[in-house]
């Protein structure tokens, strides 16, 4: 029996993406998963490294994974007119430190383009009440929060400063993409193409069942403020048909984003 490492987020849209193949309704002969979840920074840098057989990065660091990982053609996190926030506890904060969740992501990438005098600070894997922490100890002025982030921050009592998905598409008339799975090269052509199929199923089954995924992850829609109607919104905004599979526009997008950050 051979283990593969599938490596993706601790977020809901990538819980739902893997969870056929978790669940074991999704299987390959021979072939056992091992997941391993983590922020996405974290899982940034396994990919430099080559820790993980398919792994979920920034759509900005798919340059740096290019000499071990090819980009799957499915599993994006796509924001259409909406992306990641940059918010304050102030209506007026300026963007001068502002905390990102680590510098090699995509929202890190693009409040780069937005507001290029800003310092950014790194805060990995920081949930909101460590945001709400550093705010109240000065460290920063301003953060960008990802995924369930922008859905909860008004509760907090934070103001929106930026939607970097509505920067992005004033700037550029495209969608944003955010985050990507890429699948290692070496693991040879045969088994890339059954473990690429496998996923696509397990994506396709996540869309076909979402009731069913909202009863699963629903304690951890509650511990990131979500009732089970603002973590299907939540599923609506980056586990859709884009997720299924790349559309030209997001294909397009794609090689807008890498061009401008390069």
């Amino acid at each position: 029996m051979r283990t593969l490492t599938l490596a993706y987020s601790d977020d809901a849209d990538d819980a739902a993406m893997f969870l056929a193949m978790q669940r074991g309704e999704i299987t390959l002969p021979g072939i056992r998963f091992e997941h391993v979840r983590s922020d996405i920074a974290t899982l940034n840098a396994l990919a430099e490294k080559g820790g993980a057989d398919v792994c979920a990065v920034s759509v900005a660091h798919v340059p740096r994974v290019a000499d071990r990982y090819d980009l799957l053609p499915h599993g994006g996190s796509v924001g259409r007119g909406y992306g990641p926030v940059v918010v304050a506890p102030s209506p007026d904060a300026p963007l001068r430190r502002v905390g990102v969740p680590g510098l090699s992501t995509t929202a890190a990438a693009v409040l780069r383009l937005a507001a290029p005098e800003a310092e950014l600070v790194p805060m990995i894997g920081a949930s909101l009440a460590d945001t709400l922490g550093a705010f109240a100890q000065g460290a920063i002025d301003a953060a960008v929060l990802v995924h369930e982030g922008r859905l909860v921050y008004q509760q907090a009592g934070l103001h929106l400063l930026l939607d970097l998905g509505v920067f992005w598409e004033k700037e550029t008339g495209l969608p944003l993409p955010l985050g990507a799975n890429v699948i290692k090269r070496d693991l040879g052509p045969e088994l890339v193409a059954q473990l690429t199929e496998a996923i696509g199923r397990s994506i396709q089954w996540a869309v076909e069942n979402r009731e069913l995924v909202l009863d699963e992850l629903a304690p951890h829609g509650q511990e990131r403020g979500l009732d089970r109607k603002g973590l299907a919104h939540y599923l609506d905004l980056y586990a859709n048909d884009d997720t299924v599979g790349y559309d030209e526009t997001c294909q397009h997008a794609i090689r807008e984003l890498l061009a401008r950050i390069h």
